[in-house]
Parts: C-alpha cells; sequence; structure tokens
C-alpha cells in the first residue's frame, strides 16, 4: 500500500470513492469537487495503483483569542468496504498529521475512532426541547407584530458577523463564503436582524445570537414553525430563554490540545 497527495488525475477516482461510499447526491458531489477540490490537500491510499481510501484536509483557520490561526478541516474521509477494518484510515490520518504543520479538525461520522487516534471533542453544544405554555403563545401571537421586527433573508456575509460574534468567547473554525452557501442550501435557514437557525428534520441544529432581543425574537419564530429542538452554544443569549434540562451534543474534533472550547461544525 502507498499512501501520498493525490494529483489532478485521480479526480475521476476520487469522485468515484465519494460517491460510492456516501451514496451522494450527484449534483451536491459535482459542486463539491468544481468548487472544493485540490489535490494537493487530498491524501490517498493506493493498493496495486488503485485508491482505496482517501480524505481531502481543506485549507481553513479558526480565531481563537481573537487571533486567525491555519488548520485543516477533513471531509469525505473514506475507504472502500472490501478495504475497511485493515488500519488503513488509520494509516491515512497518521501521514496527514505528519504532512501539515497546524491543527486538523473535523466533524466526526464515528466519534470513537477519531478518539483512537487522538483526536479530541474541542466544543459540545446544549440541546433543549422548545416548550411553551398555551397560554403564552396565545398571548406572544398577540403580541409579535409589535415586539419583532419578523423573519429577514441573511446574506452570508450577515450571517458570518453574527456567527463571530456569538463564539467570539472561546472561539470557532471560521467559514468562508462557499461554505456558509453549503449550509444556506443544506438546511432551512431562519433569521432576523441579529440572530439565525439552521434547521433540519424539526431541529435548530445550530442557532446563533448576538443578543438576548434577537435570541427571543428567533425562538418565537421557531416556536411559530413548530421546531421541536434547540441546539445553542454554552452562555448563549437563549440561555435565559430556555426552560428544562438539556442534552449535552459533542460537536468538532481536533488533532491539537490548545483548541479545546473552539467551536467546530460540519461544513464543506
Amino acid at each position: 500500500m502507498k499512501i501520498e497527495r493525490a494529483t489532478a488525475k485521480d479526480l475521476d477516482e476520487l469522485k468515484m470513492l465519494w460517491s460510492i461510499v456516501f451514496q451522494e447526491d450527484p449534483m451536491f458531489l459535482e459542486r463539491f469537487f468544481s468548487q472544493r477540490f485540490q489535490p494537493e490537500h487530498v491524501f490517498v491510499a493506493r493498493k496495486e495503483g488503485e485508491i482505496v481510501s482517501a480524505l481531502h484536509a481543506l485549507p481553513s483557520s479558526y480565531i481563537q483569542g481573537n487571533t486567525e490561526k491555519r488548520c485543516a478541516f477533513i471531509v469525505g474521509a473514506a475507504t472502500y468496504a472490501s478495504h475497511r477494518k485493515q488500519g488503513i484510515m488509520g494509516e491515512l490520518l497518521a501521514y496527514t498529521k505528519a504532512s501539515t504543520p497546524y491543527p486538523i479538525t473535523l466533524f466526526p461520522a464515528v466519534r470513537p475512532f477519531y478518539e483512537a487516534n487522538a483526536y479530541i471533542t474541542t466544543s459540545s453544544m446544549e440541546e433543549y426541547w422548545i416548550t411553551q405554555k398555551e397560554e403564552e403563545e396565545e398571548k406572544e401571537q398577540q403580541n409579535q407584530s409589535s415586539r419583532f421586527s419578523g423573519e429577514k433573508p441573511l446574506s452570508a456575509a450577515a450571517l458570518d458577523r453574527i456567527y463571530r460574534e456569538a463564539t467570539k468567547e472561546k472561539g470557532a473554525l471560521l467559514r468562508d463564503e462557499l461554505g456558509w452557501n453549503f449550509l444556506i442550501d443544506g438546511y432551512e435557514l431562519t433569521s432576523v436582524q441579529d440572530a439565525y437557525a439552521f434547521i433540519k428534520e424539526g431541529i435548530a441544529v445550530e442557532a446563533m445570537a448576538v443578543s438576548e432581543e434577537a435570541a427571543r425574537e428567533l425562538l418565537s419564530l421557531l416556536k411559530s414553525k413548530q421546531t421541536a429542538k434547540l441546539r445553542v452554544i454554552p452562555n448563549s443569549p437563549f440561555a435565559s430563554l430556555l426552560q428544562g434540562p438539556y442534552v449535552q451534543i459533542p460537536m468538532g474534533m481536533s488533532t491539537d490540545e490548545s483548541m479545546r472550547g473552539v467551536y467546530i461544525a460540519e461544513q464543506y
């Protein structure tokens, strides 16, 4: 087996691997490879000249203590079923780490596997059920039009401003415009002036706000849309508005202990 960086000639093989392993939507597959594929940042394992496993270590950055720092973000870590449980992905991860002079991050599909390969979970979210008494709901519906400006579509730049402000205490993996657009297209976006939420299958999987007023407005909007659950970062402006216990949801991982506390979510 040979582990090395990919070349531009590997494009079709890499697309085939991703498509088969992830059963990917063809439109997403074409979009990802047309916009994100950089062979020098893809690591592959070959057997008899054929790619059997690969990962994309996308150039990225994170902000921590008001300082932007470089990192890599792994996506598309895949091995053909016929070559699994042979230690190939572990070797790929080790080779990638040895070849990359800054922290490596990812959002894991199988967390124990990455823990066994020396990755640490850097942060978590708090998941609450969104509940509201009937009388409170009726009163809120009566007052909503006078209190709130209502839903407002936000650009990627506006979302980025909220995201950076909301996560500035501990830091976060940064998103470029392409990253934001992948999220906007992949989730239902609900937003107000200074807050937003990405929703999937009735769960607001990422809700950010820069003030309690904005959090209250967004929460009211999510209730009106019958969103069942809400995930927020610790000590967010939502804290005083949410009642009952919460479930801790582990988020992204890193190879570097110094990144503890940094918010890392799934992205492309």
